[in-house]
């Protein structure tokens, strides 16, 4: 089984960049380490919410952060743009990076792909881990091809895109879904050791509109009535390396 495509999200809930080769140590560096906050609520900004964030690029060149909205680039050093991305937005908002042990909330949205629109999502808070802005103890993200071909096939057209279901690394399957039962194993890729911690429970970014694909509910409501609405495992890293698209994975 082989790595096809690597990935790395530097801004939460941005579009991300696609890699031929990257260092894992904890986590993959750059990876979520940027993002956007309310400054009125004092919540991190994500797709759940504020759908629009979809329709930005990111890529890291150097230290510094580049985002792409339209035909329009933002640098994470350019001194005005938090103006240029509430303007965008139409809040009040900044660019941050996370600083260990900082509290910040965001909004949860529990969603089984039905017509239904919840309010009042709640709302937790979480300490991030340095360099890293999102809550889990799970850093890494793989999907299947066979499983994002079924989608495409089963749902209809873009459900299977891979830019639907953000992961890191996607490897060559035969078997849909084979990576569920992946689950408290090990993958080892050269020197890299990554411990497959859950499946991954879908959340309502999956439905939401980017590029050329509209808003759609049916993925997650496929995902819902068949597969607990799961796709992919959330990993974490137990070694550190370098992994690149063609790297043998294999399964212990």
């Amino acid at each position: 089984m082989l790595i096809e495509q690597l990935w790395r999200y530097p801004v939460k809930s941005l579009q991300g960049e696609k890699l031929e080769s990257t260092e894992v140590t904890d986590v993959i560096p750059g990876d979520r380490n940027w993002g956007i906050v309310d400054l009125k609520t004092n919540l991190l900004l994500s797709a759940k919410r504020v759908p629009k964030l979809l329709e930005g690029h990111a890529r890291i060149i150097g230290e510094h952060c580049i985002i792409t909205i339209g035909r329009n680039e933002l640098s994470s050093q350019e001194v005005n743009i938090d103006q240029k991305l509430s303007e965008w937005l139409e809040k009040e908002v900044t660019l941050t990076q996370p600083v260990a042990g900082q509290t910040k909330g965001i909004e949860i949205e529990w969603d089984d792909g039905s017509d239904e629109i919840l309010d009042n999502p709640d709302v937790f808070e979480f300490s991030t881990s340095p360099g890293w802005f999102f809550d889990s103890s799970s850093s890494l993200h793989l999907i299947g091809t066979a499983t994002l071909e079924l989608l495409e096939k089963r749902v209809g057209k873009g459900s299977g895109d891979v830019r639907r279901f953000r992961p890191n690394i996607v490897v060559k399957t035969e078997e849909p879904f084979e990576e569920n039962g992946w689950v408290d194993q090990h993958l080892d890729i050269g020197t890299v050791r990554i411990h497959v911690r859950k499946r991954t429970d879908r959340c309502v970014v999956i439905t939401r509109a980017f590029d050329q694909h509209q808003a759609s509910r049916a993925t997650l409501r496929y995902l819902s009535e068949n597969h607990d609405r799961e796709a992919g495992i959330s990993m974490s890293p137990v070694s550190s390396g370098v992994i690149s698209v063609g790297d043998l994975v294999e399964i212990s």
